[in-house]
């Protein structure tokens, strides 16, 4: 069952985090040093992006199994050697940029200017697609920044698709935050609620009662909830309302001026009231059907694919 949010519901705005989706993907190649600096640059509280071994085992920034979407290699990144390969590989899009590994990553989050940014924070998307060997080549990548750099344990949250990775990463990363990402609902609920810290899901997953009840049962538990892929402005605000606490899209600057600065107006009753009748994502009927079947089928998906 799909709603729109309550419009009579009390003044109690949240304002969530912007979090910058394979860094400034709207504006720079995606999981790049660029998009990377430039979403810090541009303001936004948190970093998004995706890791996947290679075959001399470098942890690469990269979100496909293969280099060929993105990249100018073709093949399996677990199938290709970073020293000789990748390394020499660049973007497709514009302007073109090397292919970034984490420990490039942890060099720039690790920067004096960049670790002392407050509350500054990176999600690192561990696919459940990965072989599990990832888990150690991020641990053994890590510890080796520790000793200088004792801040990352705040810096770095360790997201995890499934339960096998969930439970390895919890003894290599103790001292770590932990994030549930994943299409399911119910996985979410009955898998991970108890055991992260937070939760990140589409949007689709939270636009219905179950969605709403989630976000709600979570904020009981002081968990975090994040969602994605939020690049319209309208869907912008029923993210607010909603009280999310993290927005994952593409534009940062668009994300600041919707999540952040308009929201910053909203000074009273009145004024919540205004900007809550303007909320009409979810007013289309077809809409909200469409997103039911979605979720649906993304619940399915998880259970035979992933196995929750």
């Amino acid at each position: 069952m799909y709603e729109v949010v309550d419009k009579d519901a009390n003044f109690n705005l949240h304002i969530p985090d912007v979090i910058a989706h394979r860094g400034f993907s709207a504006e720079n190649p995606e999981n790049t040093l660029n998009s990377y600096a430039n979403a810090v640059k541009a303001g936004t509280n948190a970093l998004e992006g995706d890791i996947r071994l290679s075959k001399d085992n470098e942890v690469v920034v990269m979100h496909d199994l293969t280099l060929d979407r993105t990249s100018t290699g073709k093949g399996p990144v677990r199938e290709s050697n970073w020293h000789g390969y990748i390394d020499g590989l660049t973007t497709k899009a514009e302007p073109s940029q090397p292919i970034p590994r984490f420990k490039d990553v942890l060099d720039l989050l690790t920067q004096p200017e960049v670790s002392s940014i407050e509350g500054l924070y990176m999600i690192v998307d561990i696919k459940y697609d990965n072989p599990i060997e990832i888990l150690d080549a991020l641990h053994k990548l890590i510890e080796t920044y520790l000793p200088q750099h004792a801040k990352l344990c705040d810096q770095l949250v360790i997201g995890i698709w499934n339960i096998e990775f969930l439970e390895k990463a919890k003894e290599l990363f103790p001292k770590f935050k932990f994030c549930f990402i994943g299409i399911s609902l119910s996985a979410a609920r009955n898998y991970f609620l108890d055991s992260v810290d937070c939760l990140s899901l589409p949007f689709a997953a939270l636009a219905g009662s179950d969605g709403q009840s989630l976000i709600k049962e979570a904020h009981t538990r002081n968990k975090r909830v994040f969602t994605w892929t939020i690049n319209d402005p309208l869907q912008m605000k029923t993210c607010v309302l909603w009280k999310v606490d993290g927005v994952i899209g593409d534009n940062v600057r668009v994300l600041l001026e919707n999540v952040n600065e308009l929201v910053k107006t909203v000074n009273g009753p009145e004024d919540y009231q205004e900007f809550a009748k303007t909320d009409t994502y979810l007013s289309s009927r077809r809409r909200r059907a469409y997103l039911y079947m979605v979720t649906k089928v993304m619940g399915l998906a998880s259970w035979k694919v992933i196995g929750v």
